[in-house]
């Protein structure tokens, strides 16, 4: 599947399905990754990576210490002008860009935030790997990489209760609401084939980060990842 063509058909309903999918659980989720990032700042300018339609990019800016930068960058277009649309102060200094090729100079943020897109730089083999170098790259050195993903539960009874949620209920919700069958069933199968925090921090720990870290949420069906370069 090209997800170029699952987010160039969802931008206007992305956030209303995500809110009904996870309970509104996406936006407190959202929130507390937003204030773990301010924490692990290393300075600015900060970058909201594959930003979506802007809703951690304008956290961010709330959070960010006075004179410092926002900047947001995201893959899909339609997806960059819809959050234009809807919050043209956050997303007013935004990027059309590929993870794993960023257009920046080297060493040129104090922090990177990616927040549920991680699952999508899984989908190839080897572009998660890419994408957390290219990631480095644009760090400065003592820089944060804050990375909000779902997760895999290691309590059986609670993996089992996501599975059966985002197997059953995810698809059938989102080709209601939006009218976007294919989108929605890759939404379902790649949260329940992504790979557990611990997994996810050994990866940021083979390409180099250092200080990993992950907090669970909702007993371990999403985490916060914290790395340093």
């Amino acid at each position: 599947m090209d997800l170029r063509d699952v987010y160039t058909a969802i931008p206007r309903r992305y956030e209303a399905v995500n809110h009904v999918i996870t309970l509104g659980l996406d936006t407190v989720w959202r929130g507390a990754a937003a204030r773990a990032a301010a924490r692990a700042a290393g300075g600015g300018p900060w970058l909201d990576l594959c930003c979506g339609t802007g809703e951690t990019a304008a956290l961010l800016g709330r959070r960010a210490p006075a004179g410092t930068k926002v900047v947001a960058a995201d893959f899909s277009l339609p997806m960059l002008r819809e959050g234009r649309r809807r919050r043209p102060g956050a997303l007013s200094r935004a990027a059309a860009a590929e993870a794993a090729s960023l257009p920046f100079p080297d060493g040129t943020f104090g922090l990177v935030v990616i927040t549920f897109a991680a699952r999508n730089l899984d989908s190839r083999p080897g572009l998660l790997e890419t994408s957390l170098a290219e990631i480095q790259r644009v760090l400065r050195p003592g820089g944060a990489l804050v990375n909000l993903e779902t997760s895999r539960p290691s309590l059986p009874p609670v993996r089992w209760a996501l599975d059966l949620w985002t197997a059953g209920a995810v698809p059938p919700i989102g080709r209601l609401l939006s009218g976007e069958r294919a989108g929605y069933a890759y939404l379902s199968s790649s949260i329940r084939h992504f790979r557990p925090a611990a997994g996810l921090a050994e990866m940021m720990l083979r390409t180099g980060f250092s200080a990993v870290g992950w907090r669970p949420l909702l007993f371990g069906t999403a985490a916060i990842h914290t790395a340093v370069r």
